[in-house]
């Protein structure tokens, strides 16, 4: 098994990780990146980037609707759902290559792929192959959907943010 003796772990390379990472490396090149999943944050992936598109797209409708009492007269106009989604896609997919490229140009000694759980205080294992020993571990792992037990027997039902963005066309409702 591999052994990582650092002065700094950190869980996570999204936003929070990252901006951890550049701290870190004020004080200590010591520094190891661990990420169990994707590169590239969970706001310019799957929230608050994406989701803001999407609303941006919806204001515009809105707006379009109300032109009229402002004497304005837009006779008919089309959401196309399928082109909506489209740039969604294509914005979040710029969004969160710029942080995977920035991500994957850290030096390949500090960074470290897989899924980390705590042996000790400071210690981690990492997808039982590596161990990481740490004067300091900061854990910036982001956030993931949970759907309640009482919603499982319908999960097939259900988007959460890690779904809707891939849907091919914007529904016509949406809670």
């Amino acid at each position: 098994m591999q052994i990582l003796d650092v002065d700094v772990a950190i869980i996570g390379a999204g936003s929070a990780g990252l901006a951890a990472y550049r701290a870190a490396l004020e004080h200590t090149r010591s520094v190891v990146l661990i990420e169990g999943g994707e590169y590239g944050t969970t706001c310019a992936r799957v929230g608050c980037m994406p989701s803001k598109l999407v609303i941006a797209a919806a204001d515009v409708a809105h707006e379009i609707d109300g032109a009229a009492r402002f004497g304005i007269r837009v006779p008919e106009y089309e959401v196309d759902g399928s082109a909506v989604m489209d740039r969604v896609r294509s914005e979040r997919d710029r969004f969160a290559g710029g942080v995977v490229r920035d991500t994957e140009a850290l030096p390949e000694e500090q960074r470290l792929r897989g899924h980390a759980r705590f042996t000790g205080p400071t210690s981690l294992l990492v997808d039982n192959r590596v161990e990481v020993k740490a004067r300091a571990v900061i854990i910036a792992a982001g956030s993931s959907p949970h759907i309640p037990p009482p919603f499982e027997g319908i999960r097939d039902r259900i988007l959460t943010n890690d779904d809707v963005f891939e849907l091919e066309r914007l529904p016509s409702t949406l809670a």
